[in-house]
């Protein structure tokens, strides 16, 4: 047994008797600053107060009557406290505070007494557990909290999709989010405000990504110049010489090229210097290319005494190509003829001049005001009108004096640099880039320390939520026009919004990230599944079940489909590899299309995807333990805490088969009801995922394995049996309100950016509710989130 650490006089109150404990009467876990809660409608008719007395009678009971009852039952009472009272939720919330010391007691080994048998690990964890859970218990009734607003950096994701939007960078071409360092993750999801922080290490990362980004907007800085500049590093191919005087002499055809960096489509010079030796009845013949496009054929009738300058002027793409000079027309007559060429020098000058230069479409939009003549003062004024207008949409705000004065100060340093009009500004707009402003959304909460104090947020703080929300960008201009017309903040504005931001393509992102998190389906990329065993598992196949789920929980938001649709949809998105592991027709390519699923298809709703199925196995086999965990935690929302350190892998659970038989997962997994802290989690868990064990390791069908039929029966606690994935799809839909509340409380904790806390559940059960009379469809849910307190308002929280 671990070493016991020293007690507290307020521990050994109930340890050692020394006093009496005051009860918490209605106290419940309530954090500083947050008013006690009045109980409320505890007890068996709210589904989470039933599950915590389950919990409380099957897993925690008899431990306490083991462990407890000998100093806190019905013969001993010590510190007046009785255990054996404990019944209902309503009993935790009159001993919450006596809970919370036993729970304490428990952790440093101080209970049971040293004469008694000690506890478990497992034991104890079970006890923690189900203390934390019933002492933060919350009736779906109670009080409405909206809870704080934590500052909260923009994730990869948020700051690639906002340099698209802000700056017209197209992801797929440049991911300038690349190099930024990964993003943590937290209550299943990379957007919460809590974990996204920020190190000296990143804020060089974002200041790199930064001017990269301004390069790939605005177009590189460069230099108008008709000066030419001599190519020195050219390379000869083909018959020739160099001469002394750094030129080539070619005998016979063949050229010198030099790879050359074009910064900027527009007005070049090519500077050719030759002379020849003709033959022939033709001259000399220079081709000047530039790549595999000849820019002008030059006619070298000069003399070695009195070379030839020819200039090209060309207009030239951006990007690297060679440029080079080279001999055409070799022509030999031995003792008669011999044309020969000589190539003193290339050289090539430009951008020429600024009217022929080509920039991207955003060089106009963002810097579309320029001095209308050479002094410092036209420069400043043409950089604050750029820099207001930049800055209103990268803070998603109005600009205030303070964030343009500041920038202006940039830019002034900058020209004093040295440095010319566009070069300052781009320093300054770098400097936006690289600020809180951009890179956080924030509130102004006037009392940010004061929980008492509710702060309703403004248009703009809300059309920044609702964007990120829905988008993960920043606002567009018709929600920013709702924000600064005030309309915003009403409702009837709200629900338009919603219903048209829904509506947009740019609500995938919102189907990417949140579907990709909540399904679990980021996580296939990073399993290793034995494709010696299942050869069809191919690179090409894990993304189409990815593009499946995603489509598929896409069309439901787009379409504003029931999200029950999850649960028992009869339609899916597949192409042809897809088709083939489905054993569904008529499905030809790489392309994905909708179909409607034959009546007799076990495919349907996320738990006959591919994806989900493969993303709950492992590497060899499938894992009904990870199944039966996802049912119970993705989709309900009642996970079971977590197993004993001291588990075997399922391969060396005890089984009485004989030595070598195959053993089948059934038969392993009925080694976890040889051991009690197992089988209270094992007992709900195992049967949903051994419903799902038609489906192979990678979602392929089948009736059979190695060790015989499949045998997809299960019996929950209680006697309720099903058998395959339609009996527990329709267990599933009889548990709806669990689904619906359970999947509420994802997207309002992804909305939000912060894990919920028991204050939050009466905000959830009304979202659930209020979707309930609106055919659960998707749209109502996220109307609910968007609409409620915890969305639209925040308190101040006691640092």
């Amino acid at each position: 047994m671990p070493k016991r650490a020293p007690a507290t006089p307020l521990l050994l109150a109930i340890a050692g008797g020394v006093g009496a404990l005051a009860t918490a009467g209605a106290i419940l876990a309530a954090r500083p600053g947050e008013p006690p809660q009045a109980p409320g409608l505890a007890g068996s008719s709210d589904p989470l107060a039933a599950d915590l007395e389950r919990r409380f009678r099957e897993d925690v009971r008899p431990l306490l009557a083991r462990s407890c009852f000998g100093c806190h039952g019905p013969d001993k009472a010590r510190a007046d406290v009785r255990f054996d009272r404990l019944a209902t939720v309503a009993d935790v919330m009159e001993m919450s505070d006596q809970l919370g010391v036993a729970r304490e007691l428990v952790t440093l080994r101080q209970m049971p007494p040293e004469d008694e048998p000690p506890l478990t690990e497992h034991e104890v964890l079970t006890i923690q557990q189900w203390i934390d859970a019933a002492r933060d218990y919350y009736p779906a009734d109670g009080a409405i909290d909206p809870g704080w607003f934590t500052i909260h950096r923009l994730n990869r994701a948020e700051y690639r999709n906002t340099l698209r939007d802000l700056l017209g960078i197209d992801p797929a071409e440049h991911d300038v989010a690349a190099n930024l360092p990964p993003d943590d993750t937290g209550y299943g999801f990379d957007n919460m405000a809590a974990v996204l922080s920020m190190s000296p290490l990143q804020v060089e990362a974002y200041l790199n990504a930064a001017e990269r980004a301004l390069d790939l907007s605005l177009g590189p800085m460069f230099l108008v110049s008709t000066e030419p500049r001599p190519l020195r590093r050219l390379s000869i191919d083909g018959g020739g010489r160099e001469l002394e005087s750094g030129g080539f002499f070619f005998y016979s055809n063949g050229g010198a090229a030099e790879r050359v960096e074009i910064p900027v489509t527009g007005e070049y010079e090519v500077t050719v210097e030759s002379w020849g030796d003709p033959a022939g009845d033709e001259a000399p013949r220079l081709a000047v290319r530039f790549g595999s496009r000849t820019l002008k054929t030059i006619d070298a009738t000069a003399t070695r005494d009195r070379p030839q300058v020819d200039r090209v002027r060309v207009r030239l793409e951006r990007g690297a190509a060679d440029l080079g000079v080279h001999f055409i027309n070799d022509y030999y007559v031995k003792d008669v003829a011999d044309r020969n060429v000589a190539l003193e020098s290339v050289a090539i000058a430009g951008p020429l001049d600024e009217t022929t230069v080509e920039r991207p479409a955003w060089h106009a939009r963002i810097l579309f005001e320029y001095p209308a003549e050479d002094s410092a003062a036209a420069g400043r004024a043409a950089a604050e009108a750029v820099l207001t207008r930049f800055v209103s949409r990268a803070y998603r705000r109005p600009s205030a004096g303070d964030d343009v004065a500041g920038l202006l100060g940039i830019y002034d340093a900058s020209r004093g640099a040295g440095d010319d009009h566009e070069r300052a500004v781009r320093t300054a707009l770098a400097a936006v880039l690289v600020s809180p402003h951009f890179l956080y959304r924030t509130v102004s909460h006037p009392s940010p320390d004061d929980p008492s104090k509710t702060y309703t947020l403004s248009g703009h703080e809300l059309a920044s939520r609702l964007s990120y929300f829905l988008w993960s960008t920043m606002p567009d201009d018709e929600l920013l026009a709702c924000a600064a017309d005030g309309s915003l903040v009403r409702d009837e504005t709200l629900r338009a919004q919603v219903r048209r931001m829904l509506a947009d393509p740019r609500s995938r992102d919102f189907s990417d990230n949140f579907a990709g998190q909540w399904m679990l389906l980021r996580n296939l990329d990073s399993l290793a599944i034995d494709t010696a065993k299942f050869p069809m598992y191919t690179r090409e196949l894990r993304r189409a079940m990815i593009s499946e789920a995603t489509l598929f929980f896409d069309d439901v938001v787009r379409n504003d489909r029931p999200v029950t649709d999850l649960i028992e949809g009869r339609s899916t998105f597949i192409n042809a590899p897809l088709a083939k592991l489905y054993g569904l027709p008529e499905v030809e390519g790489p392309g994905f299309r909708r179909v409607e699923l034959p009546p007799d298809s076990p495919r349907g709703g996320v738990l006959g995807m591919a994806a989900v199925l493969t993303v709950t196995s492992n590497p060899t086999r499938t894992s009904a333990v990870k199944r039966g965990l996802y049912v119970l935690d993705q989709i309900l929302g009642a996970p079971p805490p977590p197993p004993p350190p001291d588990i075997p892998p399922l391969e060396q659970a005890r089984t009485d088969a004989a030595p070598g038989a195959h053993v089948s997962p059934r038969d392993q997994l009925r080694a976890h009801l040889h051991n009690p802290s197992c089988a209270s989690c094992h007992v709900r868990m195992d049967p949903l995922g051994l419903s799902l064990e038609n489906f192979d390791a990678i979602g392929a069908w089948r009736d059979a394995d190695e060790s015989g039929p499949i045998d997809a029966t299960g019996e929950l606690p209680g006697g309720e049996q099903f058998k395959g994935i339609a009996d527990l799809r329709r267990l599933l839909m009889d548990r709806k309100e669990q689904f619906v509340e359970n999947l509420t409380r994802k997207l309002l904790t992804y909305a939000l950016g912060r894990g919920l806390e028991p204050f939050d559940r009466p905000t959830a059960a009304r979202i659930a509710r209020l979707a309930a009379e609106r055919d659960l469809r998707f749209s109502a849910i996220i109307e609910g989130i968007v609409l409620s307190e915890a969305f639209r308002t925040c308190r101040g929280t006691e640092r």
